[in-house]
């Protein structure tokens, strides 16, 4: 049985059910300061955002993007509901203060904030964050008008990924405020590198119970209707269809409450 290591809020947004909110910041450090930034991060982490009622916020490695340098990180704000979703830490006394003086100085660029609202009826996630620390992220642009094409596959998969028995986690997000309205974040998990291995046998059991659930040939016909609802190099800069690999990072984040 599926479930999500935070516990859902669920609320409905143009007829489709969402719970959980985030936020994402990209953060490049200056030149040289790669590990001066990531002590200064985990300081004001556990300073800010470790007590439990503080703004929950986990920090990940960018271990390949094109949004970002090795020396990079992406910052996630997490909430349960969009209205709970922290924005300028809340109000906190004196936390701006010690960023600005303590973390910003070694930040030789940052992203604006990106706000997603979690797809439920894509998402299948038994994971906790610490068990799998690898995620590859998909981002898409979808065109206008082919939304239910481009989720078709997607709000199917989850069924499958049961039928199929398979040890297999992924979110689906669509982006709320800060990007295109039409950006699709999709996130896999992996214990490891190799977890993402393309002889994986997991996508083929995968697909052969998607065909047992929704007929024969339609795991190839419902991916076909997937891609071809994509805009091409259309999010941002050429950043239309990519996927950037990402590494959690528990040390500079809130702790994981179950």
């Amino acid at each position: 049985m599926r479930k999500l290591t935070i516990i859902l809020t669920l609320f409905f947004l143009s007829d489709v059910a969402y719970g959980q909110a985030i936020s994402t910041r990209y953060i490049e450090a200056k030149d040289g300061k790669g590990a001066e930034l990531r002590e200064a991060l985990k300081v004001k982490t556990k300073k800010y955002n470790s007590k439990e009622g503080d703004p929950r916020i986990y920090t990940f490695a960018v271990r390949a993007s094109q949004m970002g340098s090795m020396s990079s990180f992406v910052r996630l704000s997490y909430a349960s509901r969009l209205g709970e979703l922290s924005m300028g830490g809340s109000n906190q006394p004196g936390m701006m203060d010690y960023w600005m003086k303590n973390v910003n100085v070694l930040i030789k660029k940052t992203s604006s904030n990106e706000i997603f609202l979690l797809r439920e009826s894509a998402t299948h996630n038994d994971a906790n964050g610490v068990d799998k620390p690898f995620r590859r992220v998909f981002h898409y642009n979808i065109k206008h008008g082919e939304q239910h094409n481009f989720w078709r596959v997607r709000d199917n998969l989850p069924k499958a990924i049961e039928k199929a028995g398979v040890d297999f986690d992924i979110n689906c997000f669509n982006s709320f405020a800060g990007g295109s309205r039409q950006h699709a974040r999709i996130v896999i998990f992996g214990k490891d590198m190799e977890s993402f291995e393309p002889e994986s046998s997991n996508w083929s059991k995968i697909r052969d119970a998607y065909n047992e659930l929704y007929g024969n040939n339609s795991w190839n016909e419902d991916w076909d209707l997937g891609n071809s609802s994509i805009l091409p190099g259309a999010y941002g800069s050429g950043w239309g269809n990519s996927v950037e690999l990402l590494e959690f990072l528990p040390e500079l984040s809130s702790p994981i409450y179950q």
